[in-house]
């Protein structure tokens, strides 16, 4: 039983750094891609899944550990590592750089920026619940 604890807890650790790994390869393609076309869903979709892998990485150490006082400071540090790729995100949707502000279209970093916005609200919150929960 206890084996399962650890191959479940890599298995978390290996799906934050893809998750991780992905949003940082992809987010910056966002800007170039209009918004309307299947280019930019499919980049979208490998955001959101890259999202998704980080925070289930938390969620899933959390649930395994009973929300145990190291394994809570290992849950910050992860959500410490999304808000900063989050801001990164953001402050880069909001001011590409100049060989990428040519080629990109405004809907898409207004997009791309949301999305950022969104990474860091959900990650501030998840930090409150995390110390202020039970």
């Amino acid at each position: 039983m206890y084996m399962q604890f650890v191959i479940l807890s890599f298995l978390s650790i290996i799906a934050y750094i893809a998750g991780f790994v992905l949003i940082l390869r992809v987010s910056p393609r966002l800007l170039g891609v209009p918004f309307d076309e299947p280019k930019f869903m499919g980049l979208a979709i490998l955001d959101i899944l890259g999202a998704i892998l980080m925070f289930c990485a938390v969620v899933v150490t959390f649930a395994i550990f009973n929300g145990a006082f190291p394994v809570r400071v290992l849950d910050f540090v992860f959500l410490a590592g999304i808000f900063f790729i989050a801001a990164r995100i953001t402050l880069h949707s909001f001011q590409p750089p100049a060989h990428l502000l040519r080629n990109s279209h405004r809907i898409s970093r207004i997009a791309s920026a949301a999305y950022g916005i969104f990474l860091l609200v959900a990650s501030i919150v998840y930090i409150v619940q995390l110390f202020t929960a039970k």
